[in-house]
C-alpha cells in the first residue's frame, strides 16, 4: 500500500492492490488522536464474523469494493494490518483479534445503551420518590403500586407515609417526585392537582344498631362514643360543624390520629367515627360496617409535584395509574 499527501488538497491518498482502489481521508484536526468511525468498526466486525469481504458486504448491504475501501481506511488510521489473505479468505492477525475483543465489548455497551433508552422511553426504569399522608398511603397507593411494579419491574421506588406538613416541606425543597395530601397547601415551588372529592362515610362496629342503615345522620349518633381527630385537623372542624349545626352531642372520649386508627378501634367496639372511604372500605372485612353519612362532607385529596424539576416519565406513569384507580373505584 502506497501513501501520498497532496499539499494542495490537504488530503491523504493511498492505493490498494489489486484493483488500484483509492480512499480519501480528511486531514486530522487533532494530531495523535485516532479518528475511527462507526462504519469502519461495522466493516471490521462483519469481516471478523464472516471471513470474507464478499460475505461482509452482503451483511452490510454494500458493495465489495466499498468494504475493501472502508477496511483500508481503518488500517491506515490505526497504522497496522488487520488481515492476511489465505486462499479466498481473510485471516485476522493477532492485532485484529485483540481489537475484535474490544469492539465486541463496545457493541455490547451500545446494545445496553439502546435498551436503556428504550426502557426510559417506555417508563420502565428510573427512581421515583413518592410521599403520602396515611389516607391514600395506607390504601389506594399500595393497591396502585401492586400493579405498577409489575409493569415497571426495573424502577426503583422510595415510598413514605408521613404527615402533610412533612410532605409539604419536602415538596417545597424539591426533594420528592410526587406527594399526596389532603391538607390544602399552596406554594410557588409546587404544582398541585385535585385528584378526589370523596364523600366521608360513617364507620360503626359490625354488630352496631346502625350497621344496616342506608344512611347515617348526626342525630343518629347522639350520645355515641365518637372517635374524633385532633383539634388542629381540617376534617375535625368540618365534622364538628355538622354536629354543632344540629346541636347534637357526642361522647368525645377518644381522639385518634388517622382514619386507620378510627377503623381499628371501631372494629373492637370502642366507638364510631366519620372517615374517608378509602380506609373504611379497606377495614370493612375486619369487623366494621361502612354507611354513607349526610350531610355530605368531602375529603379533598391532591397530588403535588415540584415546579422546578422536570417531571419524569415514571412519575407521569405513576400519577396516571393513581387517577385510573380512583376512577375505577368511583372516587375521582
Amino acid at each position: 500500500m502506497s501513501e501520498l499527501f497532496d499539499k494542495t488538497s490537504m488530503k491523504w491518498t493511498f492505493g490498494l492492490s489489486p484493483g488500484d482502489v483509492k480512499v480519501i481521508v480528511g486531514v486530522r484536526q487533532f494530531p495523535g488522536v485516532m479518528m475511527i468511525t462507526s462504519r469502519q468498526l461495522e466493516a471490521f466486525r462483519a469481516i471478523m464474523e464472516h471471513g470474507t469481504v464478499t460475505a461482509a458486504a452482503e451483511r452490510l448491504g454494500v458493495s465489495q469494493p466499498a468494504v475493501s475501501k472502508i477496511l483500508a481506511g481503518l488500517e491506515l488510521e490505526i497504522g497496522y494490518q488487520l488481515f492476511t489473505r489465505i486462499k479466498r479468505r481473510l485471516a485476522p492477525t493477532s492485532e485484529a483479534r485483540l481489537l475484535a475483543a474490544e469492539v465486541t465489548r463496545l457493541y455490547h455497551s451500545l446494545d445496553r445503551i439502546s435498551e436503556m433508552a428504550r426502557e426510559i422511553r417506555d417508563r420502565q426504569v428510573g427512581d421515583l420518590h413518592v410521599y403520602s399522608t396515611p389516607a391514600l398511603g395506607r390504601t389506594v397507593l399500595p393497591d396502585v403500586m401492586a400493579g405498577f411494579v409489575k409493569r415497571h419491574a426495573k424502577a426503583h421506588i422510595v415510598f413514605h407515609v408521613r404527615s402533610s406538613t412533612y410532605i409539604n416541606q419536602k415538596m417545597v425543597d424539591q426533594q420528592i417526585d410526587l406527594g399526596f395530601s389532603m391538607m390544602p397547601f399552596e406554594h410557588p415551588s409546587m404544582v398541585t392537582e385535585e385528584l378526589s372529592r370523596a364523600a366521608a362515610v360513617c364507620v360503626v362496629p359490625a354488630g352496631h344498631r346502625l350497621a344496616r342503615r342506608k344512611v347515617i345522620r348526626p342525630a343518629d349518633l347522639r350520645g355515641e362514643r365518637f372517635l374524633s381527630f385532633p383539634l388542629d385537623g381540617r376534617m375535625r372542624h368540618l365534622i364538628d360543624a355538622a354536629f354543632e349545626q344540629e346541636r347534637i352531642e357526642r361522647s368525645l372520649q377518644i381522639d385518634v390520629y388517622s382514619s386507620a386508627d378510627a377503623c381499628a378501634l371501631a372494629a373492637r367496639g370502642l366507638g364510631v367515627s366519620i372517615v374517608e372511604p378509602f380506609t373504611a372500605r379497606d377495614y370493612e372485612r375486619d369487623g366494621i360496617a361502612v354507611v354513607p353519612f349526610e350531610p355530605r362532607i368531602r375529603y379533598l385529596f391532591r397530588a403535588m409535584r415540584p415546579r422546578f424539576r422536570k417531571p419524569s416519565r415514571l412519575a407521569d406513569a405513576f400519577l396516571d395509574a393513581v387517577k385510573a384507580h380512583l376512577r375505577v373505584k368511583g372516587w375521582a
